[in-house]
């Protein structure tokens, strides 16, 4: 395995880890905030955190899942196609996936940087910086960006891209249930 890839699985690897403290953090407001109730204790803010960790779990994971596909694939079209035409149609759905999260991704950095600059808050009960989730989504999509254009350059070189290992590996583990 090359540096590269390593350093990519890596950086994959961490938005994972990333997500899963995000979801954890979910758990951990709710809890709590659940606790707090039975005390007559309020946690002031918690609405507004809790939002920015869904909005972090949900997207810091995206390039570990695609990876190991998690992600749920329909293949209505590419699937029935073979060769050439194949190889076309994925090129083509890759690369646009790529350039959508790239732009998304490249907005809600630029997003987060203007909230920083203009020292942006939430407009709950606490005054938390908006740059933080802003800029953990726009890491989490640029990630899921980079990894898209991974696979791209895999799939351009005549490699096997990974959601389509992923979807290999499951469709031989089904068919060795089956028997």
């Amino acid at each position: 395995m090359t540096p590269l890839r390593r350093a990519l699985d890596a950086l994959y690897l961490l938005g994972g880890i990333a997500g899963a403290v995000a979801l954890a953090a979910i758990g951990g407001i709710i809890a709590t905030q659940v606790i707090g109730r039975q005390f007559g204790a309020t946690v002031l803010g918690a609405d507004d955190l809790t939002a920015f960790s869904v909005a972090a779990s949900a997207t810091l994971p995206l390039a570990y899942a695609f990876r190991h596909g998690a992600h749920i694939r329909v293949d209505l079209i590419i699937g029935r196609l073979r060769g050439a035409p194949r190889f076309v149609m994925e090129t083509i759905a890759v690369g646009i996936s790529a350039a959508l999260c790239a732009f998304f991704a490249y907005a809600m950095l630029d997003l987060a940087f203007d909230s920083f600059e203009f020292e942006d808050v939430a407009q709950g009960s606490v005054a938390w910086k908006l740059w933080v989730p802003q800029g953990l989504v726009g890491t989490g999509v640029a990630l899921f960006a980079i990894c898209l254009i991974d696979d791209l350059v895999v799939h351009l070189s005549g490699g096997t891209p990974s959601y389509r290992r992923a979807a290999e590996a499951d469709a031989l583990s089904r068919a060795g249930e089956e028997i």
